[in-house]
């Protein structure tokens, strides 16, 4: 009986659990324009996916034209880095880590890749990455990209406010008046 009752707690206990597909300490857009190797925008020119050398991980690529870097340096084309794809029918669906699609426009926080100097990360996950489009005014948008199997949460435990669209020109303003703040040189 007493092992019955083990196994029903245990059971009870993982439908507690909320089913999230991946966690991640949430990142102020004032500490990702702080830490931020460079703040970009640009057009995503070609996306691929490919097993690393072990043969276990997949990984993307995408190449992205850099239009305007707000922050820090980077070259007119930047290769970014991030987990999870399809390749031959495999699909790795990492749920909190950046997606591209070529032809959309982006502005993305960026962080050297230490596991490949040749390319870049998106810092703070889908935090740094900002999906661009017109509204019916013709102003262009940044709508956070954060999906919904990704839990945000605070240093305190709490989960994190979601991020709101803004405008790109006051997220533009907001990125350098951070960067400045934090002694960073702004373009």
């Amino acid at each position: 009986m007493r092992r019955w009752q083990s196994f029903l707690g245990v059971g009870l206990l993982l439908l507690a659990v909320p089913a999230s597909g991946s966690t991640f300490l949430h990142m102020s857009r004032a500490e990702l324009a702080k830490k931020a190797s460079a703040v970009v925008v640009g057009n995503v020119l070609q996306v691929e996916s490919f097993w690393t050398r072990s043969g276990q991980i997949i990984v993307t690529e995408a190449m992205v034209e850099v239009e305007d870097a707000i922050v820090g340096e980077a070259p007119s084309v930047v290769i970014v880095r991030t987990f999870g794809g399809t390749v031959n029918g495999y699909t790795v669906e990492a749920h909190g880590f950046p997606t591209f699609t070529k032809g959309e426009r982006l502005l993305l926080f960026l962080e050297k890749d230490r596991a490949n100097p040749d390319a870049t990360r998106v810092l703070g996950y889908q935090e740094g990455q900002y999906r661009l489009a017109l509204d019916k005014a013709g102003r262009e948008v940044a709508f956070p990209t954060v999906d919904a199997g990704a839990r945000l949460l605070t240093a305190e435990g709490k989960a994190a406010p979601p991020a709101r669209p803004l405008l790109l020109d006051d997220l533009r303003g907001e990125i350098r008046e951070s960067a400045r703040q934090a002694g960073r040189p702004v373009n």
